[in-house]
């Protein structure tokens, strides 16, 4: 079974919920586990050096999702502006094959170092509706004229790609064009939606973080930080294209990071990870949450399919993150 597991940083993202107080007054977060869903000894093991997984409610069918806690012995506001660098990144994961920031107005020449690789550029040229490639029933008449034509078919994957950018940069989650499958089309608006009910119905995360989660670009605190970017990978033999959004801001005195995948090739549909990040000790005590939307855990036996597709989420980013910790840690 696939599963997404991306680290924060210019690829994957929705929710570990906190009930923690403001750090400026009382000099060290408290943090009720219970209310979290971790286990109340959490602190004792993170600063142990052990992560501490959880389960996260489940948004629809479709939720693939873990709750994990760990420590990093570097600053908030440090190992924060680590996770963006895209370098670090490059470094920590392997399956990264190529990746670049986005920004309004830089056209095609953003995307200009993406080139398919010999599968993706096979299954761009038999696109249609379905599951094993994620597109909009326009994209897919559209890469059908050029078919035939390696060069004008690779330009036309760019040319949709900064098309689902742009108009999710100016419209939110109503500017995701929806998939197209058989007899159906997959609304990505829903989906983010229903993710984005979990957080906001456990009531322990700030309700101007749950209004921007529903309303970007829309409800943007003064601080916020954004970055755009596209990404190739492999996520379990599968060459992937996705389209990321990550940002940070200051919520009720919290500082935490939002990662999503707004648009993803293949393999799963969005992805969406929030990451607080609270002063511990002389380092950082972490608490992420990622809700991943596959329809491989749908349908019968779903349960089942969810519990081994978390194992394989959790130990992916596991990995992940000791392999960022021990970045940081240099």
């Amino acid at each position: 079974m696939r599963a997404s597991a991306r680290v924060l940083g210019g690829v994957a993202v929705v929710v570990v919920a906190m009930a923690v107080s403001n750090a400026a007054q009382t000099g060290q977060p408290k943090v009720d586990f219970a209310k979290v869903g971790f286990p109340a000894d959490t602190e004792t093991q993170v600063l142990a050096g052990k992560f501490v997984e959880t389960s996260l409610p489940t948004a629809s069918d479709r939720d693939l999702n873990t709750g994990m806690a760990f420590f990093v012995k570097q600053p908030p506001e440090k190992f924060a502006q680590l996770l963006r660098d895209e370098r670090l990144l490059q470094r920590v994961d392997p399956n990264m094959i190529a990746s670049g920031d986005l920004k309004a107005g830089g056209g095609l020449a953003q995307l200009s170092t993406l080139r398919l690789t010999p599968a993706q550029a096979k299954a761009y040229a038999g696109a249609k509706a379905g599951t094993d490639l994620n597109l909009s029933t326009e994209e897919i008449a559209a890469l059908n004229a050029v078919s035939k034509d390696a060069a004008k078919l690779q330009d036309t994957v760019r040319a949709q790609l900064l098309a689902r950018f742009d108009a999710y940069r100016l419209n939110g989650l109503a500017g995701l064009a929806p998939y197209a499958r058989s007899g159906s089309k997959h609304d990505l608006a829903r989906e983010f939606g229903a993710i984005n009910g979990t957080v906001r119905k456990n009531g322990v995360l700030p309700a101007a973080l749950c209004d921007l989660l529903d309303s970007y670009p829309k409800c943007a605190p003064a601080d916020l930080v954004q970055r755009f970017s596209w990404m190739q990978f492999k996520a379990h033999g599968e060459d992937t294209l996705a389209l990321g959004h990550s940002f940070q801001g200051t919520f009720a005195g919290k500082l935490i990071i939002v990662q999503r995948h707004f648009y993803v090739s293949t393999g799963y549909n969005v992805e969406q990870a929030i990451a607080g990040l609270l002063p511990l000790r002389d380092g950082t005590l972490v608490f992420y949450g990622n809700h991943t939307s596959t329809d491989q855990v749908a349908g019968f036996g779903g349960g089942a399919k969810r519990s081994i597709g978390r194992g394989v989420m959790t130990g992916e980013l596991k990995k992940l993150f000791e392999q960022t910790r021990t970045a940081a840690a240099k």
